[in-house]
């Protein structure tokens, strides 16, 4: 199930690590809301929005800086980008625009002032106060990160190695800034026998050894100290990690890191890059965008680059055969080589939605799509299109047959999607056609609100475009609602002219 947040999930049945780490990063969120208010953004929006260039100099505020801060507001729905001009979005133009009746800016800055004594909740607790990180020498700090890190390392390897096509993986392999082999532990473990190389700068080197004392521990595995930028290696590699890699570089050095990694490769080797992409949707979709601030604020010229960015510079260097696909948690992953093979293994109904162009797609089960006979009556008893429209009731498919035909199934996925309604529909017609050529021959899409097909049905009822005319949701007895806030993409209303409008369609897979 996706979340737009974590902490929105609690849950004490729960085992899950990603739900700690977002509380953890949950200060993200409120100091990107936060800098947006100080700076004015939402009131410098207004009605009629702004390009960049406009609203970098009337914010007085660096443009490159300003791009990465608006893609994080993006993410968390506050503004929106519409070509090259930003727009506030309806939460931000009801409550962060000064003047607007419900003005909440003031008072959200007021949490902002009250951080500091957060920040001493633990002294207020325990007047002895534990120790802190920064009274720690480089040394044991370093370990301590290190430590840290392979914790999250371990966690994440067990789906990253899960995604990659093990059966065709030919070694060495090469991890570059792998901190204490978490990776490549769980790599072996899957695939014992290659040779491995582990490839950090000497402090971090260091660390691992001291993390892992025990000479079992490096049993097909070569710890070797230097920097990746001026290191000369004596071999070739069938696989070269750079996971968590890339975001400490700027664009100017990471192209270049990528090419030296390339050249490290074998003929039919295979890079695999584990990040963080701004442009990718995944499990948190802000997640990437206010990372890349982190990267702003904690290294030298650190950013996360898109997805889109990356597969240009792989191109770039001859490796043309691309795959990717997002984790469970909060990152994304990419392999690419010279020559075609085996791909990340992925859902394509997710890849190819997302390659279609939804807003969002959310993978749910089919039990968990809600039907009723009271969505019907609604259409018969406040919808002017009742009885208009071959596809709405009372000619539509009626909803118990909707329950049935959902309980055939045991993967479905619902899109999301904008205005206009023919739009929307060619999208979800697109998705089926290419999940059914797929194999996936009993792919079928629900659709949002009346058939837009044509301008009106014929009088005596028959549909001229059966072959692309599809029931909607809503006109089959599905709950919207519901079935929307069962995967965590809750929907409301639109009250006004001028709100923003969302749309939803189902794909049944398979």
């Amino acid at each position: 199930m996706r979340k737009p947040l974590g902490f929105m999930a609690a849950d004490p049945a729960g085992d899950g690590y990603q739900y700690l780490e977002d509380l953890a990063c949950a200060y993200w969120f409120s100091e990107a809301l936060f800098t947006a208010l100080e700076l004015q953004l939402f009131a410098l929006l207004g009605r009629d929005g702004r390009s960049l260039d406009s609203l970098s100099e009337a914010a007085s505020a660096d443009s490159d800086g300003l791009f990465r801060l608006l893609r994080a507001l993006e993410r968390m729905a506050l503004v929106v980008r519409a070509e090259d001009r930003w727009f506030n979005s309806q939460t931000a133009a009801l409550y962060l625009v000064p003047g607007s009746p419900n003005y909440m800016g003031d008072f959200l800055l007021y949490r902002r002032y009250m951080q500091g004594n957060w920040q001493k909740l633990a002294e207020r607790l325990s007047p002895g106060k534990p120790e802190h990180h920064e009274n720690l020498d480089y040394r044991e700090r370093n370990f301590r990160y290190v430590r840290a890190m392979d914790v999250l390392a371990r966690q994440k390897a067990r789906e990253i190695v899960d995604r990659l096509p093990l059966t065709t993986l030919s070694g060495p392999v090469l991890d570059v800034g792998g901190g204490a082999g978490g990776l490549l532990r769980a790599l072996q473990a899957r695939r014992p026998g290659l040779d491995m190389v582990l490839f950090d700068i000497p402090e971090v080197i260091d660390a691992a050894r001291r993390l892992y004392p025990d000479s079992a521990d490096w049993l097909g595995i070569t710890p070797l100290a230097g920097d990746f930028r001026g290191h000369w290696f004596e071999k070739k590699f069938g696989l070269v990690i750079l996971a968590n890699f890339l975001h400490a570089y700027g664009p100017a050095e990471a192209p270049e890191l990528l090419d030296k990694a390339a050249g490290l490769l074998a003929p039919d080797g295979r890079l695999l890059i584990h990040d963080y992409f701004p442009d990718r949707q995944g499990a948190s979709p802000q997640k990437s965008a206010l990372y890349d601030l982190t990267m702003m604020l904690n290294t030298y010229n650190g950013a996360c680059h898109e997805s889109a960015t990356i597969l240009g510079w792989l191109e770039a260097v001859g490796l043309t055969h691309c795959s990717i696909c997002e984790l469970t948690t909060d990152s994304s992953l990419i392999l690419a080589g010279r020559e075609p093979g085996e791909r990340l293994s992925t859902e394509p109904w997710m890849e190819a939605a997302d390659r279609l162009g939804f807003d969002r797609a959310t993978a749910i089960a089919p039990h968990k799509v809600v039907t009723g006979s009271w969505v019907t009556m609604k259409c018969r008893f406040g919808c002017p299109n009742f009885a208009g429209n071959r596809q709405c009731p009372p000619l539509a498919m009626p909803h118990d047959q909707t329950r049935r035909m959902l309980d055939e199934y045991r993967v479905a996925v619902l899109v999301e999607g904008q205005p206009p309604g023919r739009h929307f529909h060619e999208m979800l017609l697109a998705l089926e056609k290419e999940l059914f050529l797929a194999g996936y021959h009993k792919a079928f899409v629900f659709g949002a609100g009346p058939c837009t097909l044509c301008p009106e049905c014929p009088p005596d009822g028959s549909c001229r475009q059966r072959d692309r005319a599809r029931p909607s949701m809503e006109g089959a007895g599905i709950d919207v609602y519901a079935t929307a806030a069962n995967v965590g993409r809750p929907l409301a209303p639109v009250k006004e002219k001028g709100r923003y409008v969302k749309y939803m369609g189902l794909i049944l897979v398979k």
